[in-house]
């Protein structure tokens, strides 16, 4: 049986928070979402609009947390601050901060540790399924973020709601994505040939992983 709580939890662990998404993350999400390598494996389209961040900051997160469909965190690391502003994160110039010597001076770009979004979605209570999916910041990434992250989001999915099985779909061609599922403890199961529509119409293999209980 799955239980669903009355309100989106927190999730920490050293120094990874995830929590609830809030109509103030909008701005680091369309920030981040400008990277192509995001629309590339996922879902989100290219030159994603503010508009879009802010509905799904706002509106959609809390919407399909009440409708049991989707659960959303976004992520944050009290590392990245301090990661970004010694160098150890390589630094990306915008077309603002190249206007600005005060901008190129400082650091990691978004607010509160800002890391990226991870979600259970696709949720089917009957047959006790979700599918986990996410997407880092540039900046962040590299650091193993996403797979403790994973980490934490599986267990939870598992162990509290009561999920028996939780799939990982990921492009082939997305070899950290793929790396970092199987150091999070999902095994490969497969390809799924031809499963995925591309925008330009072609179609997509994608690498099947699972974690079970």
């Amino acid at each position: 049986m799955i239980w669903w709580p009355e309100e989106s939890p927190t999730l920490k662990s050293g120094t990874i928070t995830m929590r609830p998404m809030r109509p103030s993350d909008a701005e680091d999400i369309y920030r981040a979402a400008q990277d192509p390598t995001i629309p590339k494996f996922t879902t989100l389209p290219e030159n994603y609009p503010l508009d879009l961040a802010i509905e799904f900051a706002g509106k959609r997160a809390a919407a399909s947390f009440t409708n049991k469909t989707e659960l959303v965190f976004v992520i944050e690391d009290s590392r990245l601050s301090d990661f970004y502003d010694n160098g150890l994160v390589k630094k990306v110039k915008t077309e603002e901060s190249e206007k600005s010597e005060a901008t190129e001076k400082d650091a990691y770009p978004y607010s509160n540790n800002f890391a990226g979004v991870m979600s259970l979605h696709s949720i089917d209570i009957p047959n006790h399924r979700a599918e986990i999916g996410y997407w880092l910041a540039k900046e962040a990434r590299g650091n193993g973020i996403c797979t403790k992250a994973a980490e934490m989001i599986t267990e939870y999915g598992l162990m509290t709601l009561g999920f028996k099985r939780i799939d990982g779909i990921v492009d082939v061609r997305n070899e950290p994505s793929k790396a970092a599922l199987l150091k999070a403890g999902y095994e490969f199961e497969g390809i799924m040939k031809n499963y995925v529509t591309r925008r330009d119409g072609g179609q997509l293999d994608m690498a099947l992983f699972a974690a079970t209980k």
